[in-house]
């Protein structure tokens, strides 16, 4: 039998990325205070990729299946989410490269993490 698609594992997935997201930038924050590792737009976009990439895993394990569609959902919604949020605590527009840099980003993590995340899972 199909499942229907489930938007509530789509909004856990966005909050829990947004979780991951704050946890892994405060990890950086740590390293570049007490090493001299430099910062970069690389490494932000790692923090970024590794986030949306775990919490589509997880939102595509736990629906068992259309993990492509649950991975770009996660990956989306975690893009509007920054969209927003940046819009409301910035008051600078944002640098639209930068932004679809990290759409691209956020699409394959998702992508990627959904896939996998329904190749794991066994009923």
């Amino acid at each position: 039998m199909l499942k229907s698609f489930q938007f509530s594992l789509v909004l856990k997935g966005i909050i829990f990325a947004g979780i991951l997201a704050m946890l892994f930038s405060l990890a950086f924050g740590l390293l570049l205070s007490f090493t001299s590792f430099p910062e970069s737009d690389l490494s932000i976009n790692i923090i970024f990729g590794a986030s949306i990439l775990i919490s589509a895993f997880i939102t595509a394990y736990q629906a068992g299946t259309k993990g492509l569609y649950y991975g770009l959902a996660v990956g989306l919604g975690f893009i509007v989410l920054v969209l927003i949020l940046s819009a409301i605590f910035w008051s600078d527009t944002p640098s639209w490269l930068r932004m679809g840099e990290k759409t691209i980003v956020a699409l394959v993590s998702g992508g990627v993490g959904g896939i996998i995340g329904v190749l794991f899972h066994r009923n």
